[in-house]
């Protein structure tokens, strides 16, 4: 892992009588990104800033702010695209230490934007608590899956958040109540911008014998239909609206198993894309192209990108 590693002292206002204090925060300086996408693909970041905290967060949103500093959101890197050339300014990783889970009692449970999918679903199980079972195998974190309203199977995130946690531009945290966010296909409209750093879950009640039941049926469906232990983004288009799916669109295109370096279609779901060596983000980019073309001539629709592209890239 590459990476120039270091703990910067971040103020934080109004703390004692000697003046503001300071906090530690860690940070690492031009690391490269590929080792936190799950595609494995991506140049460097000017830094990466890993918060232990929702006021971590506050801070650090608050310093770049006055910087003037660029601040960029992952969680787990699924669904993310970095260019070679990687990015200017911040990027602020959740994934590695917002990762505590609360179970308060009854039906309710509130997780940090860090928690990976997988890991919630099982704390979950253990306690008997059913819903999140769909998405049990997405490689995703809380945070960005909310952001992103990810579902499976019938199934969306958005169904069981109650209220979620926002930190705005100016590291100001504001929860705003479900029914206040507009969560629709693969997309969420929060009414105050910025990052997730908590949400509030409610589940039904079960048993953990039929949970864990349910969250390995819908995986060895999962493993039957997907790729399984690839470098993948996951979902590479979004189903368009009232036609087939990505992946049946792409499959009729020709698409499935087709390449660019070491980037292609997978030969088992056709709207996955996979990492099979040494891919390149524009080997990725170029493919993603080929498959926009492919079906638009073949079926007169403009598939639209699931994955989020950082970075500048060749036109």
């Amino acid at each position: 892992m590459s990476g120039n590693w270091e703990r910067l002292s971040f103020r934080r206002e109004g703390a004692g009588k000697g003046g503001p204090a300071l906090r530690s925060i860690e940070v690492s300086f031009h690391l490269k990104l590929r080792d936190y996408t799950t595609i494995g693909i991506g140049g460097a970041a000017e830094r990466v800033v890993f918060p232990r905290s929702p006021a971590e967060v506050r801070e650090i949103l608050s310093a770049e702010r006055r910087a003037g500093r660029a601040v960029y959101t992952m969680g787990a890197g699924s669904n993310l695209l970095v260019s070679d050339g990687g990015v200017a300014g911040t990027v602020l990783c959740t994934k590695k230490h917002l990762s505590k889970v609360v179970f308060l009692g009854g039906q309710t449970v509130v997780a940090e934007a860090g928690v990976m999918l997988p890991r919630l679903a099982v704390l979950c199980a253990l306690s008997g608590l059913s819903g999140i079972e769909p998405l049990s195998g997405i490689p995703g974190t809380v945070g960005g899956a909310l952001s992103l309203n990810a579902g499976a199977y019938g199934r969306q995130i958005g169904d069981l958040a109650e209220w979620v946690e926002i930190a705005d531009a100016e590291g100001e945290i504001h929860r705003v109540e479900a029914a206040a966010v507009r969560f629709g296909y693969r997309e969420t409209d929060f009414p105050v911008k910025g990052i997730v750093v908590r949400v509030g879950f409610r589940f039904a009640e079960g048993t953990r014998e039929a949970v864990f039941e349910l969250m390995r049926q819908w995986n060895e469906k999962r493993r039957a239909d997907q790729p399984w232990g690839e470098k993948t983004f996951g979902s590479t288009f979004r189903n368009p609206p009232g036609r087939e799916s990505a992946g049946l669109l792409l499959d009729r295109a020709g698409m499935k198993g087709q390449r660019e370096g070491d980037a292609c279609f997978s030969e088992k779901h056709a709207n996955f894309l996979l990492n099979r060596g040494r891919a390149t983000a524009a080997d990725v980019r170029r493919l993603m192209d080929r498959g926009q073309r492919a079906v638009s001539e073949t079926a007169g629709v403009l598939l639209v990108p699931e994955v989020k592209l950082w970075g500048e890239f060749d036109a």
